[in-house]
């Protein structure tokens, strides 16, 4: 269970008949953040309500006299009511009034969407299987396949109308998967090498690329607005990173957010602690070569291969034509970033709580035509997609995939694209669609 606090002053004023009350407060979550946009109401007048705004905050009038209860709701807490009787007359008239309100932090029941027909196969065929699809910028579709495993024989397929097979490109090493770059440019990745894939008049022009530079300068630019290029220097063997905004006019950095696990940091920096020698002086070595730390390289090392280590998750997405929302798993906030600006605003989030409960996974998902974010849950093998509210952080209704354990899940246009094949049948891999509702 959560606090959230109240605080609530009350301010008389005369009318021409009875006395009425002015009341305001503040809603905020344990952690100090405005509650915004919950509900305000008197339970025998519950057709006056008022809401709190982007500072947590309300004003409504009561009647003197008439003894009722202060309702307060929010889709992310539980509802909760405090009562203004006498005594609380008198108390309001003398002082201020502050009230600890007890809100719920787990994820809310949800309403299940479930698709009542069977889902669309997008493209399928028993002559191979589909590891990984994309669609390039012209919306054609994009196959990586295999006819027995990765490791031999894979094949790049590109598919046109009627499921015909366009082109193909042949795989000599292990394919790994596709990648779409912020430049919508799609990129082959095999364990030894990447390629850029293009299509020119219906047909294949793969070009091989350097792997460093790829993983260096090109994975890590998320987006783009404007001059403003969006990136971050995340790596998955340390518990910490941070956002980047660099004008490429004025050739400017700018650090947007600091993403750390406060828990995660302490248990990674204090492996050096249980190491053996050997490997303490190793790392004084290491630190003597590099200037990094040497907490930094036993952590890296040793504890990162520890059942205790997880990769950081702090998804960063562009919203919109001018917006940058970063959801931040660890201060438990979704912030809103403008070019120029900075940040703008920012909510508390709490749909990733308690995850072996709620089934949250990773990632995040966004609809790569209308800017939507979803949060994903599986439970009993079903995956269930939950559209985040961008204003409050909240999430509603949920929509229930078909099939049990799909992969390489893609949202299109309020579509769902993911690669199924039944559970000990003899069906190749297939690519579906299933049709998002209007609002979930």
């Amino acid at each position: 269970m959560k606090l959230a606090v109240f605080i609530v002053s009350v301010f008389t004023c005369q009318a021409l008949f009875a006395q009425s009350y002015v009341i305001s407060g503040k809603l905020t979550s344990p952690d100090g953040y405005p509650v915004s946009n919950a509900r305000v109401y008197f339970q025998k007048n519950a057709d006056y309500r008022v809401r709190t705004d982007k500072q947590g905050q309300f004003y409504i009038t009561y009647q003197a006299g008439e003894y009722d209860s202060l309702r307060f709701e929010h889709v992310a807490y539980q509802s909760e009511s405090y009562f203004i009787g006498k005594k609380a007359e008198k108390r309001a008239l003398a002082d201020t009034i502050y009230i600890r309100m007890t809100l719920s932090d787990k994820v809310l029941a949800s309403i299940d969407i479930v698709a009542t027909e069977k889902p669309d196969t997008l493209f399928g065929t028993q002559d191979y299987s589909v590891e990984d699809f994309e669609f390039d910028k012209n919306g054609n579709l994009v196959l990586l396949t295999y006819e027995k495993n990765m490791q031999s024989g894979s094949v790049l397929k590109l598919i046109g109308a009627d499921d015909e097979v366009l082109d193909n490109f042949y795989i000599a090493e292990e394919a790994v998967e596709l990648q779409t770059d912020f430049r919508n440019n799609i990129h082959l990745v095999t364990e030894e090498k990447v390629y850029l894939v293009t299509i020119q008049s219906q047909r294949f022009e793969v070009y091989l690329e350097d792997r460093d530079y790829f993983f260096r300068y090109v994975v890590p630019v998320i987006d783009t607005i404007g001059q403003n290029i969006y990136f971050s220097n995340y790596s998955d063997l340390y518990p910490a990173f941070d956002y980047f905004e660099f004008n490429r006019a004025d050739s400017v950095y700018t650090c947007l957010l600091k993403i750390e696990d406060p828990l995660m940091m302490e248990l990674y920096r204090s492996e050096f602690k249980y190491v053996d020698v050997r490997t303490k002086l190793w790392a004084h070595q290491k630190q003597l070569e590099t200037g990094i730390d040497k907490e930094i390289w036993v952590g890296a090392t040793v504890f990162t291969n520890s059942v205790y280590y997880t990769p950081l998750y702090a998804p960063l997405f562009k919203i919109g034509s001018d917006s940058i929302l970063v959801f931040d798993h660890y201060a438990d906030q979704m912030v809103l970033y403008r070019p120029g600006v900075g940040k703008v605003d920012s909510v508390a989030i709490n749909y990733h709580k308690d995850a072996r409960k709620s089934g949250w996974e990773q990632p995040l998902i966004q609809d790569e035509k209308n800017g939507k974010v979803y949060a994903m849950f599986s439970r009993a093998g079903y995956t269930y997609l939950h559209e985040i509210n961008l204003q409050d952080g909240s999430i509603n209704r949920s929509f229930k995939l078909y099939y049990k354990y799909v992969e390489r899940i893609k949202i299109v246009n309020d579509e769902v694209f993911y690669v199924y094949r039944p559970f000990e049948s003899v069906q190749k891999k297939y690519i579906y669609r299933e049709h998002l509702p209007a609002a979930l």
